[in-house]
């Protein structure tokens, strides 16, 4: 079973790439920023704290990151592997989840701060996401780089990271990433 973990900045290609290899591998991909989103459209309790929060341009809590993911990861499709993108994004996030969470892979695509912000401003503007503003972009990013960087580090000492170039075409990245899980 594969169980493959995606990280690195936004704007990325992080899910661009997430979902060309589960359409590969017939595994779903999963982005914790859509899974917070779609629970903040049921107009649930919970879904309106996590708007509440992501409007404010802060973190949800990682309790509530973490069971809207064990949630997901418990569906039928996920069963035989998964992809997920954005988690977990800090230390204590990657110490919670080590109870249900055991990727086979890690892929860390890493990409120059100025493409990922002009990345994330098109998807901004094709989307209309209130959360992809300059002001927010910037806090995200600045938060990525210092708090992203001891994840990457725990699951080196594992052995299951594979670095990947975000730079170039699509299938650039993508023949990268075939490459790096022998697909």
């Amino acid at each position: 079973m594969k169980q493959i973990v995606i990280l690195g900045p936004q704007g990325s290609g992080k899910g661009t790439q997430a979902n060309m290899i589960a359409e590969k591998l017939g595994i779903p991909a999963l982005s914790m920023g859509q899974l917070l989103r779609d629970e903040g459209a049921t107009g649930s309790d919970i879904g309106k704290e996590i708007l509440a929060i992501q409007d404010a341009g802060n973190l949800v809590s990682d309790e509530i990151t973490s069971n809207i993911l064990k949630q997901r990861l418990a569906k039928d499709d996920a069963k035989h592997g998964f992809i997920i993108d954005g988690y977990p994004r800090f230390i204590e996030q990657y110490e919670a989840s080590r109870t249900f969470l055991s990727p086979s892979h890690v892929l860390v695509i890493t990409a120059a701060k100025e493409e990922s912000v002009k990345r994330i401003m098109l998807r901004a503007e094709k989307e209309g996401r209130s959360d992809d503003t300059p002001e927010m972009l910037e806090k995200r990013l600045q938060w990525s780089e210092e708090k992203t960087a001891p994840v990457i580090e725990a699951y080196k000492h594992l052995g299951i990271v594979h670095e990947i170039d975000g730079l170039g075409t699509v299938e650039e990245v993508q023949a990268r990433i075939a490459a790096a899980l022998d697909l």
